[in-house]
């Protein structure tokens, strides 16, 4: 047996030399697949044995190796590496239709131009559509790859790509330039493509481009434009009518502003065959505000040109100084008197056709800016939704002032007779009980607080238990001693109201007999001091200054008056006046003339020349010609004229002199009495003061505590008139003893317009430790309540607090708001500005709000009728006393209202209308605050407590800000949005008064959030709100308004200037005669202008969005798009200019990508995608049959193959131009080869020695 199992060995060597021998021979061969021999043992046994020895060995089989052979380059695009998995699948050539497959990808063409290999068999790819797609991926829908000589019919160009840059910088070309082809000035650029024509015959297209604006010549329209103009072989083409479009390409509509849109609100009324007017998008205008109503007034230059001012009165004692008083008697108004007007019914005002409201300036001097602000401020209070304040009886319209001192134990202690108690609903010369009880707005709210309160402290240190003369002139001697206000107490005389229809006139003295000290002691005066108190009214503005000095002067010798002609005092004027009756240090002399009842007397040359007002003393000496008199120099300039005469008809000369040290005199009023209220009130009367160490009277005295009349006004006039005139008593008139002057208050209230809260201020140097009153501290409140709060904040009795004198810290009231009765219940309008131009001194008045009338659904947003924002300007006609005239029935004419005149202001303007400018547009929206989600449900009840202070709230609207407060206590969503919207609406400018009004502040149960908006509309609405986060206002976003923007569409128009239609027949027309009657309304459709293209300022194409369609070729339109154009500032360029025509084409290239397209290029310009090379993988790829050729089929082995496509997931890539070569590893073969060999030779050697072997077993039988 080992013979057979030696020859066994020898058979499985020859056939691995056999393998190794064909690999090496196919080393060069594209594709191959190098093959493996594969061997078994042989082994053979029965049951019975247990250990046998194999009988040699057997040839398994010849597997291929399908490792990736190395790939090379090749210059045939036919030639194909699969650089990964996969075969290339062919159809078998002749009658087989045999699917073969192979990795050897060297192909060429036939003759027919199918892709072959060098067996003629057929490369199969994927059929593909005109995009390229594969269509049908099965093997049965695949097809013979052929690469077709020539490509389809020439097509007629239709579609133009014009990518250029055109020079942003380049020079504009006018409108007035002739366009010629032949000359470059005429056009800035130009750009050309070869078009083909039907036939496949080429043609020349060329774009001129015609720069017409830089983006910097018009501010409203920043943009370049371009005009354009397409010539074919010579023949100019135009545009046709283009619709314009939105980037979606849905068709645009404008409405009459131009704001476009894609639905109008009626779209039918395009479908009824109707015109319309040809609008072009290029041509809607710039965008520009919407405005309100204005109306001008006369220019007022002879009033406030060149920094002039003027002075506006509101005490019905001086409306004879006015303007409007001269107005009322028909009479021209005095030099002295030019510029003073009336504050009161100052201006009739009508908003948007509310109804007229008449207001009131504060007194004061004014520019015309200053005027302006005023009256804007006015008529935004009297025009919002201010409340009153309102104080409920018997409830909260109390309060207390406690001025304490510090004890030994470091406690303090108020007052032994308790605190000042200060009834609001007590009456005032500002208003009665009844109108303090009824509710007061806030100014007038504020100086009545502070006159009750400067009355209930005067009133503490007063009488007690006799009649309320006796009690005013009387003294409470323990609360002085108490407050500590002995020889700080003064007397106050006060007349009767002046009757303001019956006002003296010119000028007059009155004499005040004043009482001081004890009647017990050594120098008292028993007849008292007489003081002088001059009254003046040559004006119209009465007033009265108090002197101590009176006599007259002496024109008994010339030498006693005259001008000085030598000394010092040369060519001053100088008087003579007795010793007895002056003093020498007078520092001013007034001079008046009375004829004192005798009729003879008519000359008043002196106080015509010198006037009545005070003259400074320059020297006062003896005179030298009478030793018993003064010779008063005064400082007076005579412009060289000389000194007046007498001649015996002349009035005496009274001299006053030396303002009083003593006294003071004035009209009552509260002007300036509370700080942040401009507003005045006025009662007619004269008071009389002692002032200086008049005012450091003691209650001891007998003058003091009322045994004798202290002050008292004497009963005859200077003019011989009764004292009465001017609403003098005497000997009756009302005297108190005061220790607060009403003018200067000790201490002083306020309004916290930031915080929304009354402030008290208490003086140091009033109150305060070393000024006999020695207190250290103060406090304020009201009674304790069982619930609820204070009206106006002040802290209930056990919650105040006490602030020190010597810090001079505020005492600081609880935010408040007010909740009376509505000052202006209809009407209300928010943001009226009044402005003044500086350049031509007149005045405007805005409405505020913006936007003309409209129907609903007449213009983009308007869903409702809008009304137009108006605005109407006049006066009340006032009488001589200025009180409105009762007939004036605030009638309207020409944007006027009432009978009046109002010559500051410059309205109305009578019967004119060219100074009103209607409002415009639409209406402007307000600026909105959106809050956050609220961590805590405010659908319920909530707790708000001051903790982390989370009911405060910082708002600022408008520019207005303020710290709100609302006080602690249960809310839910809707209680607070009411609580913030009343405490807003209280807001107002620290600095000139403006109020805040018309907010909305409102709950939104689903969003569980709260939203501010504002009363004002338009771009400089603001809102800011910042609180706590459980309410979700920690951070939210600023609220802006918006101004509602529009344009002024402008219809086209054709050579002759005449506007152009579109017809309902399509036709672009100049007549619409014949449809007159049939126009589309409210929204229109809207088009290309023809050949323009627009580019934003950052050279971005704006407009056309879509591609233009030209007409004017023989059978078909040209399309171009401008899509990719751009106005850089770079040299013209043309980046991707093409177009879609072409002629017949023939195969020029052959490319084939990765991914098995395969694409041919033909003359013509065309690409096509031929189709798809199929790449197949199998199961098993040792198991494919092999059949030559480096070819394989398929067999049950390998199984059916998988079909894709390249560069899918699991198939390579196909890579053009390379081949793929054997995977032969020559090296390797050559020892496998050597291997074999030796193995044959031991198996021959094998076989040898068996032979001898067997030989010589033979030979031993034999």
């Amino acid at each position: 047996m080992s013979f057979y199992t030696a020859l066994t060995g020898l058979k499985g060597a020859q056939t691995d030399i056999s393998t190794t021998s064909n690999n090496i021979a196919n080393v060069g061969s594209n594709g191959f697949k190098k093959s493996r021999a594969e061997f078994g043992d042989i082994f053979g046994s029965t049951p019975l044995q247990a250990k046998t020895v194999g009988v040699g060995t057997v040839t398994k089989s010849i597997t291929q190796q399908f490792s990736q052979g190395n790939i090379s380059a090749s210059a045939n695009t036919l030639d194909m590496a699969i650089s990964g998995q996969g075969f290339f699948a062919m159809e078998a050539g002749g009658n087989s239709s045999q699917t073969v497959y192979t990795r050897n990808g060297a192909f060429n063409v036939d003759d027919n131009g199918f892709i072959v290999d060098s067996n003629g068999q057929f490369l199969l790819g994927y059929p593909v559509d005109s995009d390229g797609q594969v269509s049908d991926k099965t093997l049965a829908g695949s097809n013979k790859l052929k690469l077709d000589g020539s490509y389809g019919d020439p097509k007629q160009t239709s579609s133009i790509t014009m990518g250029v840059n055109l020079d942003a910088s380049s020079p504009v070309i006018p409108k007035d330039t002739i366009f010629d082809t032949e000359d470059p000035d005429t056009y800035s650029s130009t750009s050309a493509v070869t078009i083909f024509d039907n036939g496949g015959n080429p043609q020349s297209a060329t774009v001129f481009y015609i720069k017409r604006q830089n983006a910097s010549d018009v501010e409203a329209d920043p943009t370049f434009k371009y005009d354009t103009k397409l010539f074919v072989d010579g023949l100019e083409i135009t545009p046709t009518l283009t619709r314009a479009v939105d980037p979606q390409e849905a068709e645009l509509y404008i409405d009459k502003f131009g704001n476009q849109t894609t639905t109008p609100q009626d779209p039918a009324y395009l479908l009824g065959g109707k015109g319309y007017p040809l609008y072009k998008v290029d041509d809607l205008g710039p965008a520009v505000d919407s405005t309100p109503a204005t109306l001008h007034g006369l220019p007022v230059d002879t009033y406030l040109a060149d920094g002039k001012t003027i002075e506006i009165v509101t005490d019905p004692l001086k409306f004879a100084s006015t303007q409007e008083y001269y107005d009322a008697i028909n009479t021209v108004v005095p030099s002295s008197n030019t510029g003073t007007f009336w504050g009161k019914d100052f201006l009739l005002v009508d908003v948007d056709e509310s109804g007229p409201i008449s207001i009131d300036i504060p007194p004061g001097t004014y520019n015309g800016t200053q005027l302006a602000a005023a009256v804007e401020v006015a008529v935004r209070e009297a025009a919002g939704d201010d409340r009153k304040v309102q104080l409920e009886p018997g409830v909260d319209n109390t309060f207390s002032l406690d001025l304490k001192q510090t004890t030994g134990d470091g406690k303090s202690e108020g007052l032994d007779a308790g605190p000042i108690e200060i009834d609001l609903h007590g009456g005032s010369y500002v208003a009665s009980a009844t109108e303090a009880e009824e509710g007061l707005d806030m100014d007038t709210f504020l100086v009545h607080a502070q006159l009750k309160l400067t009355e209930a402290m005067n009133t503490y240190i007063q009488g007690t238990g006799g009649t309320t003369a006796d009690n005013l002139a009387g003294v409470n001697a323990t609360q002085i001693d108490d407050l500590g206000a002995d020889g700080r107490l003064f007397k106050k005389l006060k007349g009767t109201a002046i009757d303001a229809t019956d006002i003296p006139t010119g000028n007059d003295i009155f004499e005040v007999t004043q009482k001081e000290g004890d009647s017990g002691d050594a120098n008292y005066v028993v007849a008292g001091t007489k003081r002088h108190v001059a009254y003046s009214n040559t004006d119209g503005k009465p007033a009265v200054k108090a002197y101590d000095l009176k006599t007259t002067m002496d024109v008994s010798d010339t030498n006693r008056y005259g001008v000085a002609t030598t000394g010092a005092n040369a060519g001053r004027p100088y008087i003579s006046v007795l010793k007895t009756e002056f003093d020498d240090a007078p520092e001013t002399v007034r001079l008046f003339q009375f004829d004192g009842g005798n009729a003879l007397l008519v000359k008043t040359e002196i106080s015509d020349f010198f006037g009545t007002e005070d003259i400074s003393v320059a020297d006062i000496e003896e005179d030298e010609n009478q030793a018993l008199n003064y010779r008063v120099y005064l400082d007076f300039d005579m412009n060289g004229a000389d000194f007046p005469t007498f001649d015996g008809t002349e009035m005496p000369v009274t001299v006053l002199g030396k303002p009083s040290d003593h006294i003071e005199a004035y009209f009552e009023s509260t002007e300036g009495l509370v700080d942040g209220v401009e507003k005045a009130f006025y009662s007619g009367k004269i008071v009389v003061r002692e002032i200086q160490q008049s005012a450091k009277r003691e209650h001891a005295d007998d003058t003091t505590d009322n045994q004798i009349t202290a002050l008292a006004f004497t009963g005859t006039l200077a003019s011989a008139n009764n004292v009465s005139t001017l609403g003098l008593v005497a000997g009756n008139s009302e005297l108190s003893t005061n220790w607060v002057d009403e003018r200067d208050p000790t201490v002083k209230i306020a309004y916290d317009e930031n915080e929304q809260r009354l402030t008290f201020d208490a003086s140091n140097t009033s109150l305060g430790l070393g000024t006999g009153v020695g207190m250290n501290t103060f406090t304020v409140y009201s009674p304790a309540m069982d619930s609820g709060t204070n009206s106006v904040g002040i802290p209930s009795f056990g919650s105040n607090v006490e602030v020190s004198l010597s810090t001079d810290d505020l005492f600081l009231g609880n935010s408040f708001i007010n909740d009376g009765d509505e000052l202006q219940v209809a009407n209300k309008r928010y943001g009226i500005e009044v402005d003044f131009d500086t350049v031509n001194y007149n005045f405007s008045i805005k409405s505020g709000t913006t936007g003309e009338a409209l129907a609903a659904n007449s213009a983009l947003g308007v869903t409702s009728n809008q009304s137009a924002s108006n605005v109407s300007v006049g006066r009340l006609a006032l009488d001589q006393f200025g009180d409105p005239v009762p007939t004036d029935d605030m009638a309207y004419a020409f944007h006027a209202i009432g009978q009046g005149e109002n010559q500051i202001l410059g309205y109305p303007r009578l019967g004119e209308t060219s100074d009103f400018i209607p409002a415009t547009g639409l209406s402007s929206k307000p600026a909105v605050a959106v809050g956050a989600e609220a961590l805590v449900d405010m659908a319920n009840a909530f707790s708000i407590t001051d903790l982390a202070n989370e009911n405060k709230f910082n708002i600022v609207v408008d520019g207005v800000a303020s710290f709100i407060t609302v006080p602690e206590g249960n809310y839910n969503g809707t209680s607070l949005a009411q609580a913030l919207e009343k405490r807003i609406n209280l807001m107002q400018h620290p600095t000139t008064g403006n109020p805040i009004g018309g907010v909305k502040v409102t709950f939104d149960l689903g969003l569980n959030n709260l939203t501010f908006t504002s009363g004002t509309t338009g771009g400089s609405s603001t809102f800011k709100v910042a609180g706590a986060q459980r309410f979700g206002l920690l951070d939210i976003p600023l609220g802006i308004g918006e101004t509602a923007q529009v344009r002024t569409p402008v219809q086209a128009t054709d050579e002759l200037g005449r506007p152009l239609w579109v017809s309902p027949t399509g036709e672009i027309t100049a007549k619409n005669e014949d449809f007159a009657d049939n126009l589309v309304k409210d929204f229109f459709p809207v088009f290309l202008d023809d050949g323009e293209l627009t580019f934003s300022k950052t050279g971005e194409l704006t407009s056309p969005i879509t591609k233009v369609t030209y007409e004017g070729l023989p059978n078909s339109d040209m399309i171009v798009d401008y899509s990719s154009a751009t106005s850089f500032s770079q040299p013209f360029s043309a980046t991707d200019v093409g177009q879609d025509g072409f002629a017949s084409g023939r195969l020029t290239n052959l490319e084939i990508d990765n991914y098995g397209n395969v694409n041919a290029g033909y003359s013509n310009g065309s690409n096509v995608t031929l189709g798809k090379i199929i790449i197949a993988n199998f199961a098993n790829n040792s198991g494919l049959k092999q059949i030559g050729n480096s070819t394989f089929s398929a067999s049950a082995a390998s199984g059916d193959p998988e079909l894709g496509e390249a560069a899918e997931d699991g198939f390579g890539n196909i890579l053009s131009g390379s081949l793929e070569k054997s995977n032969v590893d020559i090296t390797e073969e050559l020892v496998n080869l050597i291997t074999a060999q030796r193995n044959y030779q031991a198996a021959a050697k094998a076989m040898e020695t068996t032979t001898s072997m067997t030989q010589t077993i033979i030979n031993i039988r034999l």
